[in-house]
């Protein structure tokens, strides 16, 4: 369907806007710039414009360049933007589905944000897909909802799983540490929370409420007792776990309106967050969307969770990452102007690294820096006390 849309002329005078989230697929109907190719032109032509509000690796190169546009919006509120009555409510939906059963068919593996995306098209295209498992939960659709179908010409995307390294397993059992009996957790993206998802099994009466699933939800199946839960908007991974999460009445699919709803979520007792981030200044502050002023992600729903996991009975929201990436501190002492603040200092509990555990609730911002120097890798600590304290003197210096 994009090769489709990438072969069509569209119109120029008023171009269609095609938006979208994260694509498992390659890019390659974008033209030079996506999936790695060189940047000289990007995007689908002056018929069409392309916009994100989540840039993966294969198209950084075309929204540093500007050649697709970057919609900084909160997963959460993304239903409401496209949706019915919102301010880009969809004219056209593109889904993908089982075949026809019943008289329905299935959203299979993503619930996420199609049910209200669908609600409010005009139009709606679906892409059949034989290898789409029936799964449960609100994934059921009355074929009568379908306007348009097409019989699918490529097989469903998968994600890699990402394999942690030595540093990667220090900050795996300190998390670990942080998680109590009888949880309900959530989990990001990466080898770390990809780890942790597949060894909480060993933990007693875990419970899943997450926007994505990855690969090791297999492994958590497999260990869980039957009393086990996994409650998600989406799951990424293999074909093998496909099939696996369309035959375990223990996992269930929820829209976004759900999975991302803040006062329910604070209603489950012991919620734990765990997220990861790009850098954390000593205030507290994280940044998981950009580097060096470049977009490089989108905002997520990490916020929905870490709100959620702080006014949870028992919940603590956790920042784990990497002290360092490429030879840079990730702990800095300010975010660089530009920078976008995903999760801010007020909602932020616990930030660990392979060197320690920052619990950084009820602690003052002196208190938060030093708390947040000790988890920095030790070559960067000096500096970081230097600039804590410069900034400090100047604040206290009194103005003319």
């Amino acid at each position: 369907m994009y090769d489709a849309l990438a072969a069509s002329r569209g119109n120029p005078d008023a171009p269609p806007t095609l938006y979208t989230g994260l694509q498992f697929g390659d890019y390659r109907f974008l033209g030079p710039g996506s999936s790695g190719e060189p940047a000289e032109v990007g995007g689908l032509g002056p018929g069409y414009r392309f916009v994100t509000w989540q840039v993966g690796p294969a198209v950084r190169q075309l929204a540093r360049g500007g050649r697709i546009g970057v919609l900084p919006l909160r997963f959460r509120d993304i239903p409401r933007v496209f949706g019915s009555g919102g301010k880009l409510a969809a004219d056209v939906a593109v889904i993908q589905c089982t075949p026809p059963r019943g008289g329905k068919v299935n959203l299979g593996v993503s619930c996420s944000i199609f049910p209200a995306i669908v609600a409010a098209a005009r139009l709606v295209i679906a892409e059949i897909h034989p290898d789409m498992p029936w799964t449960a939960g609100d994934t059921q659709l009355p074929v009568e909802a379908l306007d348009l179908a097409v019989d699918a010409t490529a097989p469903l995307g998968t994600l890699a799983r990402a394999t942690p390294d030595a540093v990667d397993e220090q900050i795996i059992a300190r998390v670990r540490g942080l998680i109590p009996d009888d949880a309900w957790v959530q989990l990001g993206v990466g080898a770390i929370p990809d780890a942790i998802l597949g060894r909480l099994h060993e933990h007693p009466g875990i419970k899943l409420h997450s926007g994505m699933l990855t690969d090791p939800l297999v492994e958590f199946l497999d260990g869980a007792g039957r009393e086990a839960r996994v409650v998600t908007g989406e799951v990424e991974g293999s074909h093998e776990m496909y099939v696996r999460v369309g035959r375990d009445p223990r996992v269930t699919f929820r829209p976004t309106t759900l999975i991302h709803d803040v006062p329910f979520m604070a209603g489950l007792d012991r919620f734990v967050s765990i997220n990861s981030a790009i850098e954390v200044d000593l205030d507290g502050q994280v940044n998981g969307e950009t580097i060096d002023g470049a977009q490089v992600s989108g905002v997520g729903g990490s916020l929905d969770f870490v709100e959620a996991a702080r006014y949870s009975r028992g919940g603590r929201s956790i920042v784990a990452l990497r002290s360092t990436a490429k030879g840079r501190s990730r702990i800095v002492d300010r975010l660089a102007t530009g920078t976008a603040v995903t999760i801010p200092r007020h909602a932020v509990d616990v930030v660990v690294t392979e060197h320690g555990v920052a619990d950084l609730a009820a602690l003052d911002l002196d208190e938060r820096a030093e708390a947040l120097i000790e988890v920095a890798d030790p070559t960067a600590r000096s500096e970081l006390r230097a600039r804590a304290r410069a900034r400090r003197s100047q604040s206290e210096r009194p103005r003319a």
